[in-house]
């Protein structure tokens, strides 16, 4: 009897370590994953406003993050909130209607590095509504200024391609026209549909105004050589194209539709309708929001 509880106790001891063990290595292991993310995410960011290997983030660029929210009131109601950094420091929710009627500014009490992990964010705007009241997170933007003039912003997206959801990100200058496009998380096939994260692909959407989004289709045709080489700078250079030629190409094919991937039609469509998607949804939200910052004079750090 006295061996089976000492066998019992010396497997629990193990059990016990074993699990301690396993919890800090998840732990460190975590940390370490959500911090290469967030240096992923910001690489990308930075890439698409045109920094990065190759040039040089400027000192005076600052690229500001809001959380978009939906809230959900004690009597069924649904609305939005924003998470705003303020020009003096701090952060606001500013409540909208759908209606697009501006609510409620909060004042968030947590610090820069609160607000910046989603959790503990969720926690403080949370507390900061009225009992039986509810917001959930659904997107973060991100707007970019280099001093004081307004640079882009560059905005989230999602599509279901062929296999799975696709994850997307695109960057807008001032008017709302693309700069360029970067898939973040995507199971396409390779050699097929995942293509898409390929310059010869991404590129196409570079240039395309809200008024050509608007209408863009993706055609099931040959890529034109002179298109294909322009935009990729590397094959352009092999090419022997002048800087002069390259934009020449581009600007030619400035209103055209997409050119399909071959053999992946529903991904390139998938991407298409995402980019179109995540930026009509953003124009019209931010129009609102500034419209509610300006109503309120809210000192919004951008």
């Amino acid at each position: 009897m006295k061996e089976i509880f000492k066998i019992t106790l010396s497997l629990t001891c193990v059990c016990i370590a074993a699990a301690l063990i396993l919890g800090a290595v998840y732990t460190q292991t975590e940390h370490i994953r959500k911090e290469q993310e967030e240096k992923t995410e910001r690489q990308t960011i930075q890439s698409l406003l045109g920094y990065g290997p190759g040039k040089e983030i400027p000192a005076d660029l600052n690229v500001f993050s809001i959380h978009r929210y939906v809230i959900n009131t004690a009597d069924a109601k649904t609305m939005l909130g924003y998470v705003l950094p303020l020009k003096d420091k701090g952060h606001v929710l500013a409540e909208i209607e759908l209606s697009g009627k501006p609510g409620k500014v909060i004042p968030l009490e947590g610090k820069e590095s609160e607000i910046a992990e989603r959790a503990s964010r969720d926690k403080i705007v949370n507390d900061a509504l009225p009992d039986g009241w509810k917001a959930v997170w659904a997107q973060t933007l991100y707007v970019a200024n280099l001093g004081d003039k307004r640079l882009g912003y560059v905005v989230p997206g999602v599509t279901q391609g062929f296999k799975t959801f696709i994850h997307l990100m695109v960057s807008l200058d001032p008017d709302f026209t693309v700069t360029g496009i970067a898939i973040t998380e995507s199971e396409e096939d390779p050699g097929l549909g995942a293509e898409i994260e390929q310059g010869f692909f991404r590129n196409q959407f570079v240039g395309k105004t809200q008024d050509v989004l608007r209408n863009l289709k993706v055609v099931k045709e040959p890529l034109p050589d002179d298109y294909f080489r322009a935009l990729e700078p590397a094959k352009a250079k092999r090419a022997g194209m002048t800087p002069e030629q390259v934009r020449e190409a581009r600007d030619k094919y400035l209103k055209a539709d997409i050119y399909a991937l071959t053999g992946a039609t529903i991904s390139s469509v998938a991407v298409t309708v995402g980019v179109k998607d995540a930026v009509r949804k953003f124009v019209y939200r931010i129009d609102i929001l500034n419209d509610a910052i300006k109503q309120d004079n809210v000192q919004v750090a951008f």
